[in-house]
């Protein structure tokens, strides 16, 4: 038990020291650690949904709805209705909102790469799938206890 306490505590604390770089430099950029979240999603050059970025980034749906009017409004992005879903809508970056994204995500893919690239041999696909795994068990976990009652407060 001793053994997997110890693990899980240094696997923690490498996750929260990530999350720090990202939080360092959003913070320096001005941005909220949830601009950078919907930014990053929606530079793979594909329209998303508010509640896709909201879902899979975890961002609060107010605060996607917030953050993207007020860059529909600064020529960032467009919000289109998705057919068929009546409340659902699609965003996508626009040429302005494209060098936005390069302006701030650039340098994070840089350091992103220097950091992958330094020792490319331990962040294999394996890796990165145990990573997704622990963390969809963990997810799993929580919420099993939550609904059992186990979990206080």
């Amino acid at each position: 038990m001793k053994d997997i306490r110890v693990k899980a505590k240094r696997l923690i604390l490498a996750l929260y020291n990530i999350d720090e770089v990202y939080y360092t430099s959003e913070k320096k950029r001005r941005l909220s650690d949830a601009e950078l979240c919907i930014l990053y999603a929606l530079d793979d050059g594909r329209p998303h949904s508010q509640k896709e970025i909201c879902d899979k980034w975890l961002v609060p749906k107010t605060t996607v709805n917030t953050i993207t009017k007020k860059w529909e409004s600064q020529g960032v992005l467009t919000l289109a209705a998705i057919p068929g879903k009546r409340r659902e809508m699609q965003i996508t970056l626009t040429d302005t909102g494209k060098l936005f994204s390069r302006e701030i995500l650039d340098f994070i893919y840089r350091a992103e790469s220097t950091a992958l690239t330094k020792t490319l041999d331990k962040y294999s696909d394996t890796f990165i799938e145990a990573l997704e795994y622990f963390g969809k068990n963990l997810k799993e976990a929580f919420e099993e206890d939550m609904r059992d009652g186990s979990l206080k407060g």
